[in-house]
């Protein structure tokens, strides 16, 4: 009886030493390799342009993003469907990182009054003043300068498609907003450098989980 007693502690600290620490290399090189992983499907498309000189009508975006990551969108509010297709995703992803520091979302606004058009647009997708939050204001040329500098695919408000910037002020990655796996691509690269705060779970819709 004691030889076996014996046995079973030997066993069980041999668990200890060995199969605990290989499990939790295991995790941790899976989490690595999924981490590289998403890292990896970034791109270079330039760096991000200087947005200062458009007028901000609806929040600020700051004047330092260097060490941030900035998500960029295109507004026209004579598209309609493209603007709600925008306007819902934009909720739902401002939602999962809304208490993350060093994420900010701008929407450069191609309107008659972009100012209204902008505070009716947060309004009716519930985003609230915040400082991750701004819109600017761009004249038709801006508007689709920006989106040439910004080597956007397509023509800016045609579709919701949004621009990322990493914290090197590079140009990462385009994603349209009006596609739910490309959608997911956007906050998921996102969450691998910035952690979800309270929202451990992936949300798209409001009241609806993956």
């Amino acid at each position: 009886m004691a030889k076996r007693s014996g046995i079973l502690s030997t066993g069980i600290v041999l668990l200890l030493l060995v199969g605990l620490p290989a499990v939790s290399y295991l995790y941790l090189s899976r989490g690595y390799e999924y981490r590289k992983d998403g890292i990896m499907t970034q791109g270079d498309f330039g760096k991000m342009p200087d947005l200062q000189d458009l007028s901000p009508v609806r929040g600020e975006l700051p004047e330092q993003l260097r060490g941030a990551m900035t998500v960029v969108g295109w507004m026209d509010p004579t598209k309609p469907a493209t603007t709600n297709t925008y306007g819902q995703m934009l909720d739902s992803v401002y939602q999962q990182f809304k208490d993350s520091p060093n994420l900010y979302f701008t929407t450069i606004t191609h309107a008659d009054d972009p100012a209204a058009v902008a505070k009716e647009f947060a309004e009716k997708h519930h985003l609230e003043n915040s400082d991750m939050l701004s819109f600017l204001s761009a004249d038709d040329e801006n508007f689709l300068q920006t989106a040439r500098d910004f080597k956007l695919p397509g023509t800016p408000g045609e579709s919701p498609v949004v621009a990322l910037v990493d914290s090197s002020l590079t140009i990462v990655k385009h994603y349209d907003l009006g596609s739910r796996d490309e959608t997911l691509g956007l906050v998921q690269l996102i969450s691998l450098i910035i952690p979800l705060p309270q929202r451990p779970e992936i949300v798209l819709e409001r009241d609806k989980e993956l």
